[in-house]
C-alpha cells in the first residue's frame, strides 16, 4: 500500500512537471510568433496591428527587451510620444546599456523636459565607446535649456575649437554668455562672428542688448541702426531703437523716437505698450 502511494504520488508530481513544462513551451513558442508577426507587421507600415502584437506579446514576457521596446518604437510612429517615452523608460531600466533605447531617450526626453534624461543617455553611450564629440552640439543645447549656462559654454567653445567656421556656435556661445552676466565676452564674440563672417542682423541686434545691460546706450543705438541697414524688416528691431533714442537727452532722437512708434504702431504688439509710450514721450517733448 505504501510502495502504490508512494508511486501515485511520483505520477502526480512527473504529470504537473509536464502540464507545466508544455504550458511553458506553448508560451514561449506563442511569444516568439507574435514577435515575429509584430516585427513584419512593423515592417510594412501596420502600426496598429504591430501593437497590439507586441502587446500581447508582453503580456506572456512582461521584461522582453524587443516587446518593449517595439511598443515603444510604435507608439513613436503613432505620434503618442508619452506613451513611447514611458515604455523607453521602462526598457532601459532593465537594459541601461541598450544602444538604441538611449538613443530614442536623447531625443524623446527634451521634449518633456527632461534633460538630465538625455544627457544620462548620452553619458551611457559615451561609456559604451560612442565619441563625446559627436554629441557636442547636442550637450551645448541640452545644458543651455537646463540653465546650467557654464557647462553650455564648455562645449560651445569645444565646437568653436574643432571649428571655426561654425557660424551658429558664435551666436549660441555669445547669448549663453549673456544669459551669465558676462556681457563684455558675449559682444567679444559677436564681433568675432562678424568678423569671420561678415556683418549680421542677428549679431548686432544681440550686440545691442548686450550694450544697453552694460548701460552704453549710445552703442546700443549704433548697433540696432547697423542691424536695420541689413534688414529693415525687423519691426522689434525698430522698436528697440526707438526705446534707446527716447532715453537720451537729444531732443532730435526723441522726436525721431516718436516717428518710429507711430509708424510701427498698429504692427507692433499690444506688450511693447506703445499706447502709453506714445502719449508720455509726446508730452515730454512739448514741453
Amino acid at each position: 500500500m505504501k510502495n502504490r502511494m508512494v508511486l501515485i504520488s511520483i505520477f502526480l508530481a512527473v504529470t504537473t512537471i509536464l502540464l507545466i513544462g508544455g504550458g511553458c513551451g506553448r508560451s514561449e513558442d506563442e511569444a516568439r510568433r507574435l514577435k515575429q508577426e509584430g516585427n513584419l507587421a512593423l515592417q510594412s507600415g501596420d502600426t496598429d496591428r504591430a501593437l497590439k502584437l507586441f502587446k500581447e506579446g508582453l503580456e506572456i514576457r512582461s521584461s522582453d527587451r524587443d516587446f518593449l521596446f517595439n511598443i515603444g518604437i510604435c507608439f513613436k510612429r503613432l505620434d503618442i510620444l508619452d506613451s513611447a517615452l514611458v515604455y523607453f523608460r521602462h526598457t532601459r531600466i532593465l537594459y541601461p546599456r541598450d544602444p538604441e533605447v538611449n538613443r530614442e531617450l536623447i531625443h524623446l526626453c527634451p521634449i518633456y523636459g527632461d534633460y538630465d534624461c538625455a544627457i544620462n543617455a548620452i553619458a551611457m553611450l559615451v561609456s559604451m565607446g560612442d565619441n563625446e564629440q559627436l554629441y557636442w552640439s547636442r550637450l551645448a543645447e541640452l545644458y543651455y535649456r537646463k540653465n546650467e549656462y557654464g557647462m553650455a559654454v564648455k562645449y560651445y567653445k569645444l565646437i568653436l575649437a574643432d571649428n571655426p567656421d561654425d557660424w551658429n556656435a558664435y551666436l549660441s556661445l555669445s547669448t549663453t554668455l549673456a544669459q551669465m552676466g558676462k556681457t563684455e565676452e558675449s559682444n567679444d564674440f559677436l564681433q568675432a562672428h562678424i568678423d569671420r563672417f561678415g556683418p549680421s542682423a542677428e549679431a548686432y541686434t544681440n550686440m545691442a542688448v548686450n550694450f544697453i545691460t552694460l548701460k552704453n546706450i549710445q552703442q546700443a543705438e549704433q548697433c540696432f541702426r547697423k542691424s536695420l541697414a541689413l534688414n529693415p524688416e525687423k519691426i522689434p528691431v525698430w522698436i528697440n531703437l526707438a526705446n534707446v533714442l527716447s532715453e537720451q537727452k537729444d531732443m532730435a532722437k526723441k522726436r525721431e523716437a516718436l516717428e518710429i512708434y507711430k509708424k510701427y504702431r498698429q504692427q507692433t504688439p499690444k506688450f511693447y505698450n506703445l499706447d502709453s509710450l506714445i502719449p508720455a514721450l509726446e508730452q515730454e517733448i512739448s514741453q
